[in-house]
């Protein structure tokens, strides 16, 4: 486990009262841009101050599902039910999501690319150590909500950090808890929150839900009840609601990606959820005058858990893809 380097300056979690709900938000300093960079969260204390939970969304701008989740769950959850510190950010990257990118606008930073973050780097790195100190060290579990991108969809999932460690092997734990279908060990690149995070301790689970841009009804209730079955697991909540049935062997699932080699216009073929067997069409990429440029052909037998629904697209564009079964959760 790393030394923390600085911990929190902009607020004190300390001098919250028990079972309060408390609307708080930190500043960002040295940054440019016409809109102030200000992060809303909301610090939820139960009956006692630990466990520590931290939930966050909109580290990508163009990713709502969760956002919609967290500032619904702010007002649903009750503190005096809570047995520790539940601490909720809609938005993690305001920029980027005013701006309606995945990047921040100011430097084009992949804010999930960032951490732990530099107080003297890029703007996004500025933004990853703020984040990082103020808010994800001291916590014991940390979920961070996704939605892929609003230019594809994709089947629910959750990613986990591969690995032996005690952190690892609690993810791994909390992962299964959510009782989701599909489960995804991950090596994170470096600078990813979840990269970082283990790193000091904390398990970390990344769930993908939605995309295209939207908040739709089902996302909304898979998130809910994704951070609920996350409180029970951690023993931070006895609270009862409308589960639907978790899935009782969830599979171990890998990806193979299949890109785009031009651009153009992307005509797909396959649908979302689909079974698709090795070398089997998937779509094709014309030209601007209507000349066939690329067959995207699946390059193995799988599901198709990613679908680019954009149809512009460019060299490196992901069109699609792949989830196939490694193994059944043990």
């Amino acid at each position: 486990m790393q030394e923390q380097s600085q911990g929190r300056t902009q607020w004190d979690p300390g001098r919250l009262k028990l079972t309060s709900r408390n609307r708080l938000k930190i500043k960002l300093t040295g940054y440019t841009g016409t809109l102030p960079v200000e992060i809303p969260f909301y610090v939820l204390v139960g009956k006692r101050r630990e466990p520590g939970i931290l939930i966050l969304a909109g580290v990508h701008g163009d990713e709502y599902e969760g956002v919609a989740a967290l500032q619904d769950l702010a007002r649903e959850l009750d503190p005096k039910k809570l047995m520790g510190t539940l601490t909720l950010v809609p938005v993690a990257n305001p920029q980027a999501f005013h701006a309606g990118t995945r990047r921040n606008p100011v430097d084009f930073g992949d804010l999930n690319r960032s951490f732990p973050g530099n107080p003297n780097g890029t703007p996004s790195e500025r933004l990853a150590h703020t984040l990082f100190q103020e808010l994800v060290l001291e916590n014991d579990c940390l979920l961070s909500m996704h939605g892929w991108s609003k230019e594809s969809r994709l089947v629910t999932y959750v990613e986990y950090p591969a690995g032996n460690s005690v952190a690892c092997r609690k993810s791994y734990a909390a992962a299964r808890a959510l009782g989701q279908e599909y489960l995804h060990p991950y090596v994170w690149p470096k600078g990813v929150l979840g990269e970082a995070a283990i790193k000091y301790g904390i398990a970390c689970i990344e769930p993908e839900v939605g995309g295209m841009g939207t908040v739709t009804r089902e996302g909304q209730r898979t998130y809910r009840e994704m951070v609920y079955r996350l409180l029970s697991h951690r023993k931070m909540t006895d609270l009862r609601t409308e589960f639907s049935r978790p899935v009782s062997n969830p599979k171990i699932i890998g990806h193979s990606d299949v890109f785009a080699n031009h651009s153009g216009l992307f005509r797909c073929h396959a649908g979302i959820g689909g079974k698709v067997k090795k070398e089997e069409l998937l779509g094709e990429i014309h030209g601007l005058g209507g000349e066939r440029l690329q067959e995207v052909r699946a390059p193995r037998a799988g599901l198709v858990g990613v679908l680019r629904t954009f149809a512009s697209v460019q060299p490196g564009d992901r069109l699609v893809q792949i989830f196939y079964e490694k193994g059944k959760a043990k």
